[in-house]
């Protein structure tokens, strides 16, 4: 159960007179790290969702919804290096830690299960006509739920955990890279993608559905437009030299609100690239080791379900 807004331990008057203050002097930009953390848990304590809003257009380039107000204030008050959150899209990214990644590295259980909240979740995607592909053909998509991100490094952990599932190769002792369990999960078949998502009790998009989730009502090349105009997703433009934090990029966003649709890493779905020939499955959306010609909203490519890769993985739709 979450609290109300108005949960704090200090009256409204008081806190409110401690915001203006804290803001007026740009302490949150300007004073020493000190200073900086007591602010933000000064904010995060607030009854004022104004305020809270206000700390999380500069620090926190994920989405926020009120359902993840107590995360987002347990968060905020934890030593996350926040100061680390604003370089995210400019070089060097691909060394950046965020501060989902500090937090799911935390030694505090409540602080990791805070950040599993904030990754775990998903959108509404109204029923609607998606314009498929470079020629735009009209099909008609049903409501359904996507995922807000990819599924993370963390959250895979926590299924291998619960499961005794096999973890993807390059994990060393079963171990993710250290405080990269926010970025995307990779050297997952499809396979092993499916036996995630009916664990958790969901599935894999299918083609129209990924598609409908990255265009929207449009039929723009991009989410966003038909140009690249800055940075936007993590292709090999950007110069990342891997995956990327996920919801790094709030410019690529989807019409719908969701993340990394285009870059980072080629998504699974639950589509046949031949349904008289069941064995190769297509991906979606391109990844860092490709350029924006492949990571369009109509881009794809397919693989034998037993296939991983180093730039494969997955969202969860339902």
């Amino acid at each position: 159960m979450f609290r109300r807004w108005s949960d704090t331990h200090s009256s409204p008057k008081k806190v409110k007179s401690t915001l203006a203050e804290l803001i007026s002097l740009k302490t949150l930009t300007e004073g020493s790290g000190t200073d900086r953390r007591k602010a933000r848990i000064a904010l995060a304590q607030s009854d004022d969702p104004e305020a809270l809003q206000q700390l999380l257009k500069q620090y926190w380039t994920w989405h926020f919804e009120e359902s993840l107000t107590e995360a987002a204030r347990l968060l905020l008050a934890a030593n996350l290096s926040w100061e680390q959150v604003r370089p995210l899209t400019t070089p060097p990214i691909g060394e950046v830690i965020s501060p989902l990644g500090h937090a799911l590295n935390h030694a505090d259980q409540t602080v990791r299960d805070a950040a599993l909240q904030v990754l775990d979740n998903i959108v509404d995607i109204p029923a609607g006509e998606v314009l498929i592909g470079e020629e735009l053909t009209p099909l008609w998509v049903e409501e359904f739920q996507m995922a807000r991100y990819p599924v993370t490094n963390a959250q895979y952990h926590r299924f291998i955990q619960a499961t005794g599932h096999r973890h993807p190769q390059s994990w060393e002792d079963g171990a993710y890279p250290e405080k990269k369990g926010d970025h995307p999960v990779v050297e997952v078949s499809c396979e092993d993608a499916e036996a995630y998502a009916a664990w958790i009790g969901c599935r894999l998009p299918a083609f129209e559905e990924w598609e409908r989730t990255c265009r929207g009502d449009h039929g723009t090349v991009f989410p966003w437009g038909d140009e690249i105009d800055k940075p936007r997703c993590n292709t090999v433009e950007l110069g990342a030299g891997g995956t990327t934090p996920v919801g790094a990029f709030p410019d690529g966003v989807s019409p719908f609100g969701c993340y990394d649709m285009l870059g980072n890493v080629w998504e699974w779905t639950s589509t046949w690239y031949d349904a008289d020939n069941p064995h190769f499955r297509v991906v979606r959306g391109g990844a860092w080791y490709y350029n924006h010609e492949y990571s369009t909203c109509t881009s794809y490519d397919f693989f034998s379900k037993e296939y991983t890769e180093f730039v494969i993985g997955f969202r969860i739709a339902q």
